[in-house]
C-alpha cells in the first residue's frame, strides 16, 4: 500500500467530488505528506479548480512516498452517490497493484457494519500543464452558502447569466432574460446571508449560471459558507472551506 486516507464523515469527499466529476472527465491526485491535492482545468478552459484536503484533518493518513495517480472520474460517479454523509470513507492507493479503492463504511467502524469497498485501475492521463494564475481582485464577499446556492437558482428561472456586483456595504445578483424577464437579488449588511464584504467602490462582472449553479448545489451541502472574489469584468474565485480541505473555482467572465 502506497497511501490511505481516512474521512471521519462522508459528505465533504462525496459533495466535492461530485462536483469534480460534473467538470472534469478525469484529473490527477496526488498523495503527499501535507495531503491530498488536484489542481485541473476544465475541458472548455473557462474554469480552474483547486482542492486540498489537509492530512492534519484527516481521521487517518498514512503514505510511504509521495504518488500521483490518474484517476477518470466518470468511473468512480456511481460509487461517489453511495456515499451517505455520516459514514466513513477510506482512500487507499496501491502502486504495486495499480489500483485506487474507495471503502465505505458506518461511522463506528468497520467492524459495526456494511463495509463496501470498490476498486478502480490507475491510469496514466495526459496532464495538461496548468498555469500559475495571477490575480488582483478588488472586491470580496464572503455569504452563506445556502443562500448563495438559492439566489443562483433564482436568476437561472429567467436567465442563462448572472451579473453579481459588490460594493462597499453590499452584494447585488441581477438577471435578464427574454420577454423582458429579470431578476435581482441584494444582500446588505444587516441581512444574516452576508457574512463580510470588502470594496473600495462597485465592482461587477457577468457569469455563466450553469456551471456557478452546478457547484454550489453541491457544496452547500459541504460547507456553510462560500468567499467570492472578482474585479471588473475578471474572473471569480470561488473558495468553499469545510472541516478537511478547501476547493475553490476560478471561473472566466462571460463576454457576450
Amino acid at each position: 500500500m502506497s497511501a490511505r486516507a481516512l474521512f471521519p464523515k462522508g459528505k465533504e469527499p462525496r459533495y466535492v467530488f461530485e462536483v469534480l466529476i460534473g467538470m472534469l472527465p478525469e484529473a490527477a491526485l496526488v498523495f503527499s505528506h501535507d495531503g491530498i491535492g488536484l489542481k485541473a482545468l476544465d475541458p472548455s478552459k473557462t474554469a480552474l479548480f483547486s482542492l486540498t484536503f489537509h492530512a492534519s484533518a484527516l481521521e487517518d493518513y498514512f503514505i510511504t512516498e509521495e504518488v500521483k495517480i490518474g484517476l477518470v472520474f466518470t468511473a468512480i460517479k456511481d460509487v461517489i452517490k453511495r456515499i451517505g454523509t455520516t459514514e466513513k470513507v477510506e482512500f487507499e492507493v496501491d502502486r504495486e497493484r495499480n489500483r485506487f479503492s474507495i471503502y465505505i463504511y458506518p461511522k463506528r467502524g468497520k467492524e459495526a457494519g456494511l463495509l463496501r469497498r470498490f476498486s478502480f485501475p490507475i491510469i496514466n492521463i495526459a496532464e495538461e500543464e496548468v498555469p500559475e494564475i495571477s490575480l488582483d481582485f478588488s472586491a470580496s464577499a464572503e455569504l452563506d452558502a445556502g443562500a448563495f446556492d438559492d439566489v443562483l437558482s433564482m436568476m437561472g428561472e429567467v436567465s442563462d447569466w448572472v451579473q453579481i456586483t459588490v460594493t462597499p456595504n453590499s452584494v447585488v445578483f441581477r438577471s435578464a432574460g427574454e420577454g423582458g424577464k429579470a431578476a435581482e437579488a441584494e444582500l446588505t449588511q444587516d441581512s444574516e446571508a452576508l457574512l463580510s464584504v470588502s470594496a473600495g467602490e462597485a465592482v461587477s462582472a457577468r457569469y455563466s449560471l450553469d456551471m456557478l449553479k452546478d457547484i454550489s448545489s453541491k457544496m452547500r451541502g459541504a460547507s456553510k459558507r462560500v468567499k467570492l472574489e472578482l474585479s471588473a469584468n475578471k474572473p471569480l474565485r470561488l473558495t468553499y472551506e469545510f472541516s478537511t480541505g478547501v476547493l475553490s473555482a476560478v471561473i472566466a467572465p462571460r463576454v457576450d
